[in-house]
């Protein structure tokens, strides 16, 4: 077993820091936020990632190849690993250059512990609408609510999905969200951000 890279490790309120700006700059989850200035990486499995990771992250998986092509050409770009032993991709880009690395020790659940969300792919939803998995008495049960406005819900939506728009949702909805808290609830919009 390689020896784990020595990096720098980044706290949670510093994390918020760098993530809190959005972006339009993104038209797939294999690529970084070109307007930010860093490179948030999971190295979690692929149906980890798709299940909840940080709005911005890449998907390098710790299970699979390293590919140095997700990282950015300046290797003076700052990147910030998160998720399962991540050392062994951290060491992998020290080897290739790179020496602004941060390791998000808290992960996910430092994270959510601060009252952040996750973020969710499309191909995890269309796992949750399979038949197998609804018509599962054992599966968890979850809730989608698009929050665009309520034309546009009508001209089409995620097949189950709840019209709440987020422009009366506090309102009218948030004190009819399930009593149970450990239901998943996955909101969606018009994209990435």
């Amino acid at each position: 077993m390689a020896a784990a890279a020595e990096v720098d490790t980044i706290n949670t309120s510093e994390l918020e820091e760098l993530v809190e700006a959005t972006s339009d700059e993104r038209e797939s989850y294999e690529e970084p936020p070109a307007d930010w200035d860093f490179v948030l990486i999971d190295t979690r499995s692929n149906e980890e990632y798709a299940a909840g990771h940080i709005n911005g992250a890449i998907n390098m998986p710790e299970d699979e190849e390293f590919a140095p092509d997700m990282l950015p050409e300046d290797e003076t770009e700052k990147l910030v690993f998160y998720g399962g032993d991540c050392h062994e991709w951290m060491r992998e880009a020290q080897e290739l250059g790179y020496e602004n690395i941060y390791h998000y020790e808290a992960s996910l659940i430092g994270w959510e512990r601060a009252g952040n969300y996750l973020t969710t792919t499309p191909e995890h939803v269309q796992a949750l609408l399979d038949s197998d998995y609804t018509d599962d008495a054992d599966t968890l049960p979850y809730l989608i609510i698009d929050t665009r406005g309520h034309a546009t819900y009508m001209e089409s939506h995620v097949p189950s999905a709840q019209s709440r728009p987020h422009t009366v949702f506090e309102e009218k909805f948030l004190d009819y969200m399930p009593a149970e808290k450990d239901v998943e609830i996955i909101t969606y919009c018009g994209g990435f951000f």
